[in-house]
């Protein structure tokens, strides 16, 4: 006997489980999350025999059209799908995400958006009705590479910031594009992603002009930077001033499509499904997606 509900809070202990089990995060991670992130409100279930068997997460985001007169959409990201192993292979996370969509719908939310794991999900969420909305730049650069892309004496200073500012600073350097806007909480998560792994969310400042960039310690070798928003004449100097801040040897960046000019590539980053015409077609900018 089946049965899909939102989770309750004796379920975490399941449900840590079931992320240990497909994510093979450690125990600390998990603990983390769920003392930080999880939102029983936000996570649906999918219960086989009375037993959690598959579980994902609804984050609350807002698609915004700022070319198009700012129209603004909520929405939420489906995050940390997942099904226990020994339920696999039944149809449970497509069953499981068409129960999100329709609660969500039922409440007025009209977008639902992911971000596939690996590249051949792509063509297991588009067999869902998913289609790819959101692009990043991709590029890997060396710590010697950033800095010469600077010019000796370019006033830039880079610190850790608040959850409001960066989340401000954001959203004023996106204004007049497609993208993904977050609640200061999920930005205040990511701050303490950051910071868990050894690093932060930066703002840069170029004299009053503001940039920011989200990074994560990957080893003691690598970062990654999971987006950088700034003004894209400023971004070679960016990258230097970052690279003198973060002690690292490789740095693995990830930005709007289009913006950075030192190579990389561009690729499809982000899904989305919608009942609203206007969102179909157009390509926007994810950026944060946890992962």
């Amino acid at each position: 006997m089946k049965k899909i509900r939102l989770a309750y809070s004796e379920d975490i202990v399941r449900l840590k489980e079931i992320w240990q089990r497909c994510f093979g995060d450690t125990d600390s991670f998990i603990d983390f999350y769920f003392t930080h992130r999880f939102k029983a409100e936000q996570t649906a279930v999918y219960l086989q025999d009375n037993s959690i068997a598959a579980m994902l997460t609804m984050i609350p985001i807002q698609w915004v059209d700022g070319i198009s007169k700012g129209i603004k959409i909520d929405g939420a990201m489906l995050y940390a799908i997942a099904t226990h192993p020994d339920y696999q292979h039944q149809g449970i996370a497509t069953e499981l995400m068409g129960w999100a969509k329709n609660y969500l719908q039922d409440r007025q939310v009209e977008l639902c958006v992911l971000v596939p794991a690996e590249a051949h999900l792509f063509k297991f969420y588009a067999q869902q009705g998913y289609q790819v909305g959101f692009a990043v730049q991709e590029t890997v650069l060396s710590a010697e590479e950033m800095r010469a892309s600077s010019e000796p004496g370019f006033p830039c200073s880079v610190r850790p910031t608040t959850s409001l500012v960066y989340n401000r600073i954001r959203n004023q350097l996106l204004q007049g594009s497609i993208y993904i806007a977050y609640g200061e909480e999920e930005i205040a998560y990511q701050k303490r992603v950051s910071q868990l792994s050894g690093e932060d969310i930066y703002e840069l400042n170029f004299n009053g002009t503001q940039g920011c960039a989200a990074v994560e310690r990957m080893d003691e070798k690598r970062v990654l930077i999971k987006e950088l928003i700034l003004s894209a004449n400023l971004i070679p100097e960016g990258l230097g001033a970052l690279a003198q801040k973060i002690a690292a040897k490789e740095f693995i960046m990830r930005t709007p499509a289009g913006s950075m000019t030192m190579g990389g590539q561009i690729r499809p980053f982000g899904m989305l499904t919608t009942s609203n015409a206007e969102l179909l077609g157009k390509t926007g900018y994810l950026g944060l997606a946890f992962d």
